[in-house]
C-alpha cells in the first residue's frame, strides 16, 4: 500500500530472496535467525516495555539521580557536532528521547535515520515524533526502521554521523557492534555510544552497591576493547550520576599513522621499522655489550654499525 511517496504497507524482496515486511511505513530489516540469544532477549523485553514501562523508568531515573535529562542529553548530542544538512544515524532510537534534540539541529536540508532492534520501539518513537515537530519546527526528513545493530542495512560510509546510547551492553558481540557503527559512518564523522556502568573509581564502593543492586546493568564495565582502532580524538565521559559511559570518537583511517623510518639521533639509532621489525634472535648479553662498544668507538649508533657490520659480513659469505 502506498501513500503520497511512502510505502505504508508491503514486503521487500533481498536478491537473495529474503522477505522483510513492511508496517506502517517501518521496514523491519531483522531475520530473527540472526539474531544471538541476547540480541533475541533485548528484542523481546524491549518490544514489551515500548509503549509505557520504558518511559516511565526512564523518568524515574533521571529523578532519582538528581538529573536534569534535558541538560544530561543535549550535552552527549554535542559531542557529535552536528551542522544542518546533515545525514545521521541514530542506532536505537527507542522512544525518541534523543531524536527529536537530534533533529532539530540538521535543518530542512538534513536527514535522521531512526533504528531500533524493536520493531515496536520504532512504532512508538514514529508516532510521536509528529508533536516534537510541532514543538520544536523539526525540519530533516525523517527515516524509520527495524533492524540489527550488529548488521546494519547500510552501505559504508553513509552518514556524517552515528549516535547510539542506552543498548551497547546488550549487542550481541560489543566489538562488532562497534566496528558496524564506525563502518557506516563516513571518515572524519563522529560516532557516539553508551550504557549502563559505574565509573570505574566507584566500583566497589558503598554506591556502586545500591545502584547495582537497584539494577544489575550498571556492574558492566566500560567497553574501552570494543573500539576500533580507527578512533581518532576520543572523549569518555561517565554521565547520570556516573552510572552511564559515552564514548564519542572521529572516524579516521585505520590505525594512527606513524613515521616508520624517521631515525633516531640517540645512540642506539635506528627507527621504528627496523626496532621493530628488525629485531634479531638469539643475540647474547656479552655480544650486545661489544656492539655497543664497537659502534661508540667508531662514532657510530648501534644500529648503523650492526647494519654496516650485517650488510658486510652477508656480501663477503655470497661473494658480492
Amino acid at each position: 500500500m502506498i501513500e503520497g511517496d511512502e510505502v505504508q504497507a508491503g514486503v521487500l524482496v533481498s536478491a537473495a530472496g529474503r522477505r522483510y515486511p513492511i508496517k506502517d511505513g517501518i521496514p523491519n530489516l531483522i531475520s530473527s535467525d540472526s539474531l544471538t540469544k541476547i540480541e533475541a532477549d533485548t528484542q523481546t523485553e524491549y518490544d514489551r516495555v515500548a509503549e509505557d514501562i520504558y518511559d516511565r523508568a526512564v523518568d524515574w531515573q533521571f529523578t532519582a539521580f538528581l538529573e536534569n535529562e534535558d541538560t544530561v542529553r543535549e550535552a552527549m548530542v554535542d559531542l557529535l557536532e552536528l551542522k544542518p544538512g546533515m545525514k545521521v544515524l541514530e542506532v536505537g532510537c527507542g522512544t525518541g528521547r534523543d531524536s527529536f534534540r537530534l533533529a532539530r539541529r540538521l535543518g530542512p536540508s538534513g536527514e535522521l535515520h531512526m533504528q531500533d532492534l524493536s520493531a515496536r520501539m520504532v512504532e512508538v518513537c514514529r508516532a510521536k515524533m509528529p508533536a516534537y515537530t510541532r514543538k520544536f519546527g523539526l525540519a530533516c526528513t525523517l527515516e524509520y526502521s527495524a533492524s540489527n545493530a550488529t548488521a546494519l542495512p547500510y552501505e559504508s560510509e553513509t552518514f556524517d554521523a552515528v549516535f547510539h546510547f542506552g543498548g551497547f551492553n546488550h549487542f550481541g558481540d560489543l566489538k562488532k557492534g562497534a566496528a558496524e557503527l564506525a563502518r557506516v559512518a563516513k571518515r572524519g564523522g563522529r560516532i557516539l555510544f553508551g550504557d549502563e556502568a559505574v565509573a570505574p573509581w566507584l566500583k566497589g564502593s558503598e554506591f556502586d552497591a545500591i545502584v547495582s543492586t537497584n539494577n544489575a546493568l550498571f556492574k558492566a564495565d566500560t567497553p574501552f576493547d570494543s573500539l576500533p582502532d580507527l578512533a581518532r580524538d576520543v572523549t569518555v565521559r561517565w554521565l547520570i550520576a556516573n552510572c552511564f559511559y559515552v564514548i564519542a570518537f572521529t572516524k579516521g583511517d585505520g590505525p594512527p599513522p606513524l613515521d616508520l623510518d624517521l631515525r633516531h639521533a640517540g645512540s642506539r639509532g635506528g627507527s621504528l621499522r627496523s626496532r621493530y621489525f628488525g629485531v634479531l634472535e638469539g643475540v647474547s648479553d656479552e655480544a650486545k655489550a661489544l656492539v655497543r662498544e664497537a659502534a661508540a668507538k667508531a662514532k657510530m649508533s648501534v644500529h648503523d654499525w650492526l647494519d654496516a657490520q650485517l650488510r658486510s659480513a652477508a656480501r663477503r659469505e655470497l661473494d658480492r
